[in-house]
């Protein structure tokens, strides 16, 4: 994930765009094509008013990242060139956004690995494939009584929404288990 934090207000911008690129970049030894960005021009507690995020996001390969963390100087300067390299792609739609940069962050799969331990760096559960988006992960286990799963790695796709999802099944499952009505408080 690499971030831009811009001078200007880009609330005219649709805040979620994938776009391909006229030439391609590359990063981390793969040859990228297309930029999927985020903007958030529309949350203040990102951005304040007259200022905007760009995230863009993109898979990549665990091993390389694993490696290259090994020796700090040449971890730190392939951010760096990640962080040149995507900003060559966005400047192709925003020519003048190297003008109106103020902050810079990458945050490779190490940095995951760093803050939350989740495995291979993943900032979310599962990839979405078409082979994930139809995997069912049952949330109890055999001979295990009372245990419930819930979270993002138990949903393909994962994140939030997922592990709030799961949360609301595997209270179901105990309802259901109690013989107790499922309710919910209306808003």
């Amino acid at each position: 994930m690499i971030y831009f934090g811009i001078r200007g207000d880009f609330s005219a911008e649709y805040p979620d765009t994938t776009f391909m690129l006229k030439t391609p970049i590359h990063i981390a030894n793969q040859e990228v094509k297309s930029l999927s960005l985020k903007i958030y021009w529309f949350d203040p507690s990102l951005a304040t008013l007259g200022k905007t995020v760009f995230m863009v996001m993109m898979s990549t390969d665990f091993e390389y990242w694993q490696q290259l963390k090994e020796n700090k100087e040449a971890y730190v300067k392939e951010k760096k060139q990640v962080a040149e390299q995507v900003l060559l792609g966005l400047k192709e739609q925003y020519p003048d956004l190297d003008t109106r940069i103020e902050a810079t962050d990458v945050a490779t799969p190490m940095t995951f690995v760093r803050y939350t331990g989740n495995w291979k760096g993943s900032y979310q559960g599962w990839v979405l494939t078409k082979e994930s988006m139809t995997k069912h992960i049952p949330q109890t286990l055999p001979r295990l009584e009372n245990f419930y799963m819930a979270g993002q790695w138990i949903s393909p796709g994962g994140g939030l929404p997922s592990g709030v999802i799961t949360g609301r099944k595997a209270i179901k499952l105990i309802c259901k288990k109690e013989k107790q009505k499922f309710t919910t408080i209306p808003d």
